[in-house]
């Protein structure tokens, strides 16, 4: 019998589209999860609404204060609920087999400004953001904002 190996999600390229900038060369790490809601007492009509989970969007990126910079829009938008496209392999358009996460992602307060003495990696914050809703998984018509991973090929 011939073993089937299935494609991995690799640490080796990204796409995070933020109203249609991709910032993935600034992002070290994300992840893109339900979380269980905090409510006490789930109801029945939560339950039947489906409404048992809240998703979020977080990660640790660069402190940059470059122009265009992950760190400047989060701290330019905070606040504020924005469109979001995630290619947790990196492809500028969608495909069925490297499909594209969309949704709307409130960004929280503003990014922390922090650094350690000695270090040469260079300073990163967390950042930990609520979808409105669920994300959507795509197969078709997604196409990254300008600064993807493929258009430095």
């Amino acid at each position: 019998m011939a073993v089937t190996k299935n494609t991995r999600v690799l640490g080796s390229t990204l796409g995070l589209d933020i109203n249609g900038k991709d910032y993935w060369c600034d992002i070290g790490k994300f992840e893109l999860a339900p979380a269980d809601g905090d409510k006490d007492v789930l109801t029945f009509a939560d339950a039947h609404g489906g409404a048992a989970s809240t998703w979020t969007l977080k990660g640790t990126a660069i402190v940059s204060f470059d122009t265009g910079s992950f760190w400047e829009m989060a701290w330019a938008n905070a606040g504020k609920t924005v469109l979001f496209v995630l290619a947790p392999l990196g492809n500028k358009t969608a495909t069925a087999n490297k499909p594209h996460f969309k949704g709307r992602v409130k960004i929280g307060s503003r990014p922390p400004i922090s650094s350690e003495a000695g270090d040469t990696k260079g300073a990163t914050f967390e950042f930990e953001w609520t979808l409105e809703g669920e994300p959507e998984k795509v197969t078709t018509d997604s196409t990254l904002g300008t600064g993807a991973a493929e258009d430095e090929a």
